[in-house]
């Protein structure tokens, strides 16, 4: 390895590379549970979730979305960062968000809930159906009116809410962020310490996370699974192309937000400001724009713009 000249100046570009990639990043979320030999960790992390609401653990898991770096930096532009199943069949689906957008819940809400009905075919029994349990990692605070990190949500009656319509359709959110880290402590110790290794991995030093993490060997081998993946430069290139990818989308979503509001405009003047939105909508659907960026742009809803030819 080349010595580093010390009175030779550096750019911003050189030493930006140089700084740890966070744990929260989708980049290493998918190395570290999509990469064949890692399900235990990927079980430990989702049992942690489970335990914490009160649920039996899950035996074993399936990764249903595989980690490859030859594939990861263009086609991983999903909504979820981790699919799996476990041995009842029930449906794992994880994100972690770091952008703090209006529409998350009512996207969250969305995707569980398409999951949940395409496990049906035409015949089969409602009686069938598996649970979708969605988690979903916030670096951001999305419910100050709650206390807890982990906060779950189910189909309850208003009137009662001890009683469940239903537990095939779970939401969980862990809100890993600065408003509520200091309450890591209230939840069950795995939990807690998988909170602690997202939050502060990019942080603090490796003395001080193996301390904090010193009592859960599973994240403790995490750890270490994040510590190979900034000490290789290959994984660390394919996290710096994949956020340039993101760059050049979060572009394009500006650059289409501000066509759509010229062609609105408009389209609106001659033919109504409702059918100028869907039809916005329908020639951004045909141009292979994600529904949530149409949505955004278009104020219609998910179900409005699936139901456009």
């Amino acid at each position: 390895m080349s010595q580093i000249d010390p009175d030779k100046k550096t750019n911003d570009n050189s030493k930006e590379s140089l700084k740890p990639i966070p744990a929260y990043r989708d980049t290493f979320v998918h190395f570290l549970f999509g990469t064949p030999g890692n399900e235990p960790l990927l079980l430990h992390f989702l049992n942690a979730v489970l335990e914490s609401d009160g649920q039996q653990p899950a035996k074993s898991v399936e990764m249903r979305n595989p980690f490859n770096p030859a594939t990861f930096v263009t086609e991983k532009y999903t909504i979820l960062d981790v699919r799996a199943t476990d041995e009842r069949g029930d449906i794992f689906q994880v994100e972690f968000q770091t952008s703090e957008r209006k529409t998350f819940a009512d996207r969250m809400t969305y995707y569980t809930g398409k999951s949940l009905g395409s496990q049906m075919v035409v015949g089969e029994a409602y009686a069938l159906l598996k649970a979708v349990i969605a988690i979903a990692v916030t670096t951001f605070e999305m419910f100050p009116q709650l206390a807890s990190i982990h906060n779950s949500f189910y189909l309850k009656a208003k009137a009662n809410p001890d009683v469940i319509l239903t537990e095939k359709l779970q939401m969980h959110l862990l809100e890993a962020c600065k408003e509520k880290i200091h309450r890591v402590g209230d939840l069950p110790p795995a939990l807690g310490a998988w909170t602690n290794f997202f939050y502060f991995s990019h942080t603090k030093s490796e003395e001080e996370m193996t301390t904090l993490l010193q009592d859960q060997p599973m994240v403790k081998q995490a750890y270490g699974k994040y510590k190979q993946f900034n000490q290789d430069e290959r994984l660390r290139s394919i996290d710096e192309a994949h956020q340039r990818f993101l760059t050049d989308i979060a572009s394009d979503r500006a650059e289409a937000r501000e066509e759509g509001r010229e062609e609105g405009i408009a389209i609106g003047v001659d033919i109504g400001f409702d059918k100028g939105r869907a039809e916005i909508a329908r020639n951004m659907k045909n141009d292979g724009f994600n529904t949530g960026i149409i949505s955004k742009i278009t104020g219609l809803s998910f179900t409005e713009i699936e139901r456009l030819n």
